[in-house]
């Protein structure tokens, strides 16, 4: 089940089964959170819905504020991190995810990464950290747990979406401002 289109260093996500991708689990914590959102289950249901999707040999990416180390340890499959805004300390986290990385993540030649959302014309940008709005707008995916109903999304369902048809191509566009400023220069193309 290789996704040959993602980096050399993050192809064995996929190596045994499906890339599920969830952000803003905060288990067992943020009391305010469960007020705002009171239809959130409990920790012991999400945890339940998460194993169920992605298995023992599935990947599960958590975009950030994953919760406390002691539920966050009941998740199945291989766990990576995109260390979020909530997390206490990456040491608490040690042994309990199998990677675990800092700031933004550039996985594929069009998809990064992140916790909070980025702006990036070039590639797509899946993350967490806002728990209103849609899970789709323009060049981006929101995965928080509130957005997309507590239930991790299929990584390799995305990516065959067509949705990385928006992000532009950096060597198209390049090549096409350059020959329109050589147009203006008055240059001929291919002499």
């Amino acid at each position: 089940m290789a996704i040959e289109s993602l980096y050399a260093p993050f192809q064995h996500w996929a190596e045994k089964n499906a890339i599920f991708i969830i952000s803003d689990l905060h288990f067992g914590e943020d009391e305010d959170l469960r007020q705002a959102y009171p239809n959130r289950p409990p920790v012991e249901e999400m945890i339940k819905e998460i194993n169920r999707k992605v298995g023992r040999n599935g990947t599960l990416i958590v975009c950030g504020d994953a919760g406390l180390p002691e539920y966050v340890s009941q998740l199945k499959g291989y766990k990576v991190l995109i260390k979020g805004n909530h997390e206490p300390g990456l040491i608490n986290f040690k042994g309990i995810f199998d990677e675990v990385y800092e700031g933004c993540l550039i996985i594929h030649p069009h998809i990064i990464l992140s916790h909070e959302p980025v702006n990036f014309p070039y590639a797509y940008n899946i993350h967490g950290h806002r728990h209103d709005g849609s899970m789709y707008t323009y060049g981006h995916m929101n995965v928080c747990a509130d957005i997309i109903g507590y239930s991790p999304v299929n990584f390799n369902q995305f990516l065959k979406s067509g949705k990385l048809k928006e992000c532009v191509d950096i060597h198209r566009q390049t090549i096409d401002t350059a020959t329109i400023k050589a147009r203006k220069r008055g240059h001929k193309l291919g002499q």
